[in-house]
């Protein structure tokens, strides 16, 4: 879905998150439920983002990075409001190597830029 967001929006979310806890609960938490922040309609404003789990693809976690409807951020709000489940970035974890999230964070910020002008992927 193409869309306003900037990458430096992304990366402010980013570096709140918990990863260490978000890696450690991705293999034990069912697709579709959210990983990081708690629902609650604070954290929806205040982090703007959420990451959601995906499909388990070859024994790893999908992680899923999607807008909030009441983000306190314009352009991240604007995205939602057309299409809140709509997948700005995802990518897969290993939670056995990847204990940080260092490696799945990489991957999400490259899915983010890839995204953000893509109109229809193949």
């Amino acid at each position: 879905m193409p869309h306003d967001i900037s990458f430096k929006t992304l990366q402010t979310f980013l570096n709140k998150v918990q990863w260490n806890k978000v890696v450690q609960k991705a293999p034990n938490t069912s697709r579709g439920q959210r990983l990081f922040p708690s629902r609650t309609p604070k954290n929806d404003a205040n982090y703007s983002f959420r990451i959601d789990k995906g499909s388990d693809i070859d024994g790893k976690p999908e992680l899923i990075i999607q807008a909030n409807k009441n983000a306190a951020d314009k352009k991240v709000k604007e995205a939602a409001q057309k299409d809140s489940h709509a997948i700005l970035a995802k990518g897969t974890v290993d939670p056995k190597v990847d204990t940080d999230g260092s490696q799945v964070r990489a991957k999400l910020e490259n899915d983010f830029k890839e995204r953000k002008y893509i109109v229809v992927r193949v």
